[in-house]
């Protein structure tokens, strides 16, 4: 919870340009009133495109992968066979029955589930990677639960359709289709108080906005980037590289605490 609280925090400037109710799904509120206008047509992926979402998020046998809209189960099938637990969760019965026998055929039913849900109720917390072919006004109305329900560095990659203003860390076209990549950030908006590397304590005042980090370090303006928990910026034509978490940044020579 206090990691949502925060990431709202840093990221609720932006909820306006969401549009149509967006303010109030970000804020948690009226999502379930929304969601019988969120029917999304049966249309699969295509194989390659399958190869290349799992490629690019660099799926194997650590992982344990979400596929929300599995369809006939293609890509948790395809995830299984790379050695990963997987989990396909769609509406349609008769998809995931489906689903069901193409895993028990291909002797992955240990390794890859289908379950009969509504995705917006799916818990996303365990996912290591979460999988969409989805259209573009649920992959917004989804987007706040995967930033705030998932772990920084879990990996999102959707076919298609992007994620508004969030920026892509990666992309890849397949043919005249387009596989997107994102990595869920850390929280690194707030005011910090840094040792830096001559022990000197300073305030450091980070604004995020998705994965991208500005602000200053000791008075000096700096831009810079998150990769999961991994942080790097410049100020003052010299970089820091630190690994955030909730209380604490701790950096190559530097180090900071929070202090809001």
């Amino acid at each position: 919870m206090k990691r949502r609280a925060l990431l709202l925090a840093v990221l609720l400037g932006g909820c306006s340009a969401y549009g149509d109710g967006m303010g109030d799904i970000l804020a948690g509120r009226g999502i379930a009133a929304r969601e019988p206008t969120y029917d999304v047509p049966y249309v699969p992926t295509p194989e390659p495109v399958v190869d290349a979402m799992l490629s690019i998020a660099g799926v194997g046998p650590a992982d344990t992968l979400i596929d929300l809209g599995s369809g006939d189960g293609r890509i948790p099938l395809a995830a299984a066979r790379l050695g990963a637990q997987a989990r396909g969760v769609e509406i349609d019965a008769t998809l995931v029955e489906r689903a069901r026998r193409n895993a028990a055929l291909q002797g992955l039913q240990d390794r890859a589930r289908f379950t009969t849900a509504n995705l917006f109720a799916t818990p996303l917390s365990d996912a290591s990677v979460v999988t969409l072919y989805l259209l573009p006004r649920i992959n917004m109305a989804l987007r706040p639960r995967l930033l705030t329900e998932l772990r920084p560095g879990t990996r999102i990659v959707t076919h298609a359709f992007d994620m508004g203003d969030w920026r892509a860390d990666a992309e890849r076209l397949v043919g005249d289709r387009r596989v997107y990549l994102w990595i869920v950030p850390a929280v690194a908006g707030g005011t910090w108080r840094a040792t830096l590397p001559d022990g000197r304590q300073v305030p450091l005042t980070l604004d995020q906005r998705f994965q991208d980090v500005t602000g200053t370090l000791d008075g000096t303006a700096l831009t810079g980037v998150l990769r999961g928990t991994a942080l790097r910026f410049t100020a003052g034509g010299r970089a820091y590289r630190g690994t955030v978490g909730e209380a604490a940044i701790t950096g190559e020579g530097w180090r900071a605490v929070r202090v809001e």
